[in-house]
């Protein structure tokens, strides 16, 4: 049955540490609205009974331009890839230029050319975006749209270097750094220059799985109007049905993030870097000690391909979560209240699990302290 394998995976997951860079764990009432009747109805006045609805969405869109500081907010998108399709979309056209970070380097590996674009790679060293190369390689090429983003992102973009640099559209993918951002913990890229800010809810940012789009301006709020919200006469871009259970959970942690944003994002940086560290000192190879390691939520690994996998493996094995590119990310576990203390821990039981040690026991028991016992959706 379904509902038992809910069960299963829910014990299976709740009783292991999640160090995944790309999830996070919403709090109950998140949750609870993503199971409330919201999760079968419109919010358009086509529909009759959709006055709450509607009045639930201006609402969230309201909470994002506070979170933010914006003057523009969409909360529709149902991903951080719809995200990133509405603004290919909207300010490129076929055959255009897009810069943005090679998928080698750790950008966002969006198939450009299957929406025949043309990926310009900016100049990127150690995960890093070399600014002044950056800048006149867009200055030279003239791409229609830069993008910055990425999906290993230990430090902050070179956003101001780039805001002039002669693209029509400056695009920071802030996906997985958006709780950070909120909280006022890593940079501030519209206040840096950049002209439309997107990302993913449930990463760093506790949110549901979806996407939001952020702008300071009118003109490029308007074109992404055409691609994200509900038009029936001039006809539907890349939204229909927005999943109002979603928006409802995104604004409940909107109003989280609101409320105790910034000390949660600070608490995930502290904890990324005590992770980092603790790691270092027990002899694991980490990342960027040099430059203290990280200044977001991703501690990074220096293991070639098939080391990061095996480790990945070797962890999953005791009840330990990561990804296979040696990417460990603390969101969640700060989201769920772990301290520097737990830093200590989960960087002992990581070490013991690398030297093929059983500690399955010992994560489970640190992971019931934290997590709620049993099953939450059935």
């Amino acid at each position: 049955m379904v509902s038992s394998l809910i069960r299963q995976h829910e014990r299976y997951r709740l009783s292991g540490i999640n160090l995944i860079v790309s999830e996070n764990r919403m709090t109950r009432a998140a949750l609870q609205a993503l199971s409330s009747d919201l999760a079968g109805r419109y919010g358009e006045e086509w529909y009759g009974g959709y006055q709450y609805a509607a009045e639930l969405v201006e609402r969230v869109e309201q909470l994002a331009l506070e979170v933010f500081g914006a003057r523009h907010a969409y909360v529709t998108p149902l991903s951080g890839n719809m995200c990133d399709l509405a603004c290919l979309f909207s300010f490129t056209g076929h055959g255009d230029i897009v810069a943005a970070v090679p998928k080698q380097q750790g950008g966002y590996p969006l198939g450009y050319h299957k929406f025949g674009r043309t990926l310009l790679p900016l100049p990127t060293q150690d995960y890093q975006i070399r600014a002044r190369e950056a800048r006149e390689l867009v200055a030279e090429q003239q791409p229609a749209m830069t993008m910055l983003g990425a999906s290993t992102i230990p430090f902050p973009h070179p956003v101001a270097p780039l805001q002039d640099a002669g693209q029509d559209t400056l695009l920071y993918d802030a996906s997985h750094v958006l709780g950070l951002v909120a909280g006022g913990m890593f940079q501030q890229p519209l206040q840096e220059g950049a002209d439309v800010m997107i990302g993913s809810t449930h990463k760093s940012f506790p949110g549901p799985q979806g996407g939001i789009v952020l702008t300071n301006s009118s003109e490029k709020a308007a074109a992404l109007a055409d691609m994200l919200e509900f038009d029936f006469d001039a006809g539907i871009g890349l939204v229909d049905n927005p999943h109002l259970h979603r928006i409802a959970a995104l604004g409940i942690t909107l109003e989280e993030m609101r409320d105790h944003g910034e000390a949660y994002a600070r608490q995930v940086v502290a904890n990324a870097r005590a992770l980092a560290s603790a790691l270092y000192d027990l002899g694991m190879p980490v990342h960027f000690a040099e430059r203290g390691f990280t200044r977001s939520h991703q501690v990074l690994l220096s293991l070639q391909p098939d080391e990061a996998r095996e480790l990945c493996r070797r962890l999953e094995r005791q009840g330990i979560f990561i990804d296979i590119s040696g990417r460990v990310g603390v969101a969640e576990a700060t989201h769920v209240g772990m301290k520097q203390d737990e830093m200590e821990t989960i960087a002992q039981l990581m070490h013991a699990a690398w030297k093929s040690e059983q500690v399955r026991d010992d994560v489970a028991k640190l992971a019931a302290r934290f997590y709620p016992r049993g099953a939450q959706s059935i």
